[in-house]
C-alpha cells in the first residue's frame, strides 16, 4: 500500500456520515489527504459513509479571501488552551477539546488542520506556522521557544496574558479616536454631498441673473466643476497611488523607509515607538519568566516590535548579545535614539541586580500608561480642532448658497 505524499495544501472534502444519536450527517471538513479526512471524522465520533474532494467555487475563494479570525478569539483559543496543558492534558487532546467549542469557520477549519498535522507527529509551531492569516509570526515564534524550552503550558499561559493586554490597550486607542474619526467622516460626506449635489442646483438659478457671485460660491462651483470634468482621472490617479503604495509596503525596503517614517511624525511617531518599546518589553518579559533561552528571547522579542526600523535595530542587539555583550549595554549601542533614557536606565539596572523580567514588567506597564495618556491628550486636542474646522466649513457652505441669494434679493429690490 503506497504511502500517502505530505503535503502543506489542505483540501475540502464532503462527507456523509452516521451519528449513533442523529443518524445520517453531512457536512464538510479540510484535511490533507483522504486518510486525514478519515481519521478527523473518527476522532468525532462518526462512521463514514462517503468522503470525497470537494471542487471550490469562484465564491468559495471570494468568501476564503476576506475571512478573518477576530484577536478575541485568539485569545480565547490561547487562553483555553493553556488551561487545558497546564492541567496535563495531552496536547491533542487539548486541542481538540479547545476546537469543539469554536464559532469561527476560518479557525475552526485552522484547527482542523493543526489536530491533524499535530497528530502525524508535526511540531505545534510548524503547523501554526502554516496558517500566517490566523497566527501571525510572533505567536508562532514564541510557541516555538515554548516546544524548544519544554514550557509550551508556561509559555502559552504568558502569551495569553500578553494578548489579552494587547487588546485592552488597542481597544482604549480605538476608543480614543473613534469621536473624532466619526466627526471627520461625517464632516467630509457633508462636504463631498454639499458641494456635487446641492450647490450645483443653486447654481442654474445664479446663472440666469447678472449678479457677480461672491468668492466662496465661484470656489466651491469650481470644485465641483473640476470634478465633473476630471473624476475618472481623479478615480484613476487615486487608485494607481494606492497600489503603488500598498505594492510598496509589501517590500522590506519599502516597508522599512515607512515605518522610519512614521516614527519621524510630529505626534503619531512617539505613540508608535511606545507601543513599539511596549511590545518588545512584555514579549521580553513573558519568554523571559518561561525559561526561555536569553538569545532565543531576544530574537524573538525583536521581531514582534511592530516596526521594521525598530526591529533591524533590535536585531543588531541580539548579535551584540550573542558575542558576549551585556543586554543593556547593548540596547543603549544601537537604539539610544529609540528607547529614552530612563528606560535605558531601568534595564541596566534591572540586569545588575538579576531581576531583568521584573523591571521589563514595569517597563511595559509604565509604556502603555504613558502611550494610553498621549492618546488621551492627542483626543483632547483634535476635538476643538475639528470643531472649529466644522464650523469654518460650515461658515463657508452657508455663505456660499446665501450671499448670492442675498445680493439677487437686493438687485430685485433696487430694480
Amino acid at each position: 500500500m503506497a504511502l500517502e505524499k505530505k503535503t502543506d495544501k489542505f483540501t475540502l472534502f464532503s462527507y456523509i456520515a452516521t451519528n449513533p444519536t442523529t443518524g445520517v450527517v453531512r457536512g464538510e471538513l479540510r484535511a490533507s489527504g483522504q486518510d486525514s479526512a478519515l481519521i478527523q471524522l473518527e476522532r468525532m465520533g462518526l462512521e463514514p459513509i462517503s468522503v470525497s474532494e470537494k471542487k471550490q467555487t469562484l465564491l468559495d475563494l471570494e468568501i476564503n479571501l476576506f475571512e478573518k479570525v477576530p484577536p478575541q478569539d485568539i485569545y480565547n483559543f490561547t487562553r483555553q488552551l493553556s488551561v487545558m496543558l497546564k492541567a496535563g492534558v495531552p496536547l491533542v487532546d487539548a486541542l481538540d477539546s479547545v476546537h469543539s467549542d469554536k464559532e469561527n469557520a476560518l479557525l475552526n477549519r485552522t484547527l482542523d488542520a493543526v489536530i491533524d498535522d499535530v497528530s502525524n507527529g508535526m511540531s505545534l509551531s510548524r503547523s501554526m506556522g502554516k496558517h500566517p492569516k490566523v497566527f501571525n509570526s510572533m505567536f508562532v515564534n514564541i510557541v516555538k521557544a515554548g516546544e524548544s524550552a519544554g514550557v509550551l503550558d508556561k509559555v502559552m499561559f504568558q502569551l495569553a496574558d500578553f494578548i489579552s493586554h494587547d487588546l485592552k490597550l488597542r481597544m482604549g486607542i480605538t476608543q480614543a479616536i473613534r469621536y473624532p474619526s466619526i466627526v471627520v467622516g461625517i464632516t467630509v460626506m457633508v462636504g463631498v454631498f454639499a458641494v456635487t449635489y446641492i450647490l450645483p442646483k443653486f447654481s442654474t438659478l445664479f446663472s440666469s441673473t447678472r449678479i457677480e457671485l461672491p468668492l466662496p460660491t465661484r470656489i466651491l462651483l469650481a470644485t465641483d466643476q473640476f470634478i465633473n470634468d476630471n473624476w475618472q482621472g481623479i478615480i484613476f490617479f487615486g487608485l494607481f497611488f494606492v497600489l503603488v503604495f500598498w505594492r510598496a509596503l509589501k517590500t522590506e525596503a519599502g516597508l522599512f523607509q515607512w515605518h522610519k517614517f512614521v516614527l519621524g511624525l510630529p505626534i503619531f511617531g512617539p505613540i508608535a515607538q511606545k507601543m513599539a518599546i511596549s511590545r518588545f518589553c512584555h514579549v521580553l518579559d513573558t519568554l523571559d519568566r518561561t525559561g526561555v533561552p536569553i538569545l532565543e528571547a531576544l530574537e524573538i522579542a525583536g521581531k514582534t516590535a511592530g516596526n521594521t526600523y525598530i526591529e533591524d535595530r533590535l536585531h543588531r542587539v541580539h548579535s551584540d548579545v550573542s558575542m558576549g555583550k551585556k543586554v543593556a549595554l547593548s540596547i543603549s549601542t544601537h537604539t539610544h535614539d529609540i528607547f529614552p533614557p530612563h528606560v535605558l536606565k531601568m534595564i541596566q539596572v534591572g540586569e545588575d541586580a538579576g531581576a531583568m523580567d521584573d523591571m521589563l514588567g514595569e517597563i511595559g506597564t509604565m509604556t502603555d500608561a504613558e502611550v494610553q495618556d498621549r492618546v488621551l491628550k492627542l483626543t483632547a486636542t483634535l476635538e476643538p480642532v475639528i470643531t472649529v474646522v466644522m464650523g469654518v466649513f460650515i461658515l463657508v457652505l452657508a455663505l456660499a448658497i446665501f450671499l448670492p441669494i442675498w445680493d439677487m434679493y437686493e438687485a430685485l429690490s433696487t430694480g
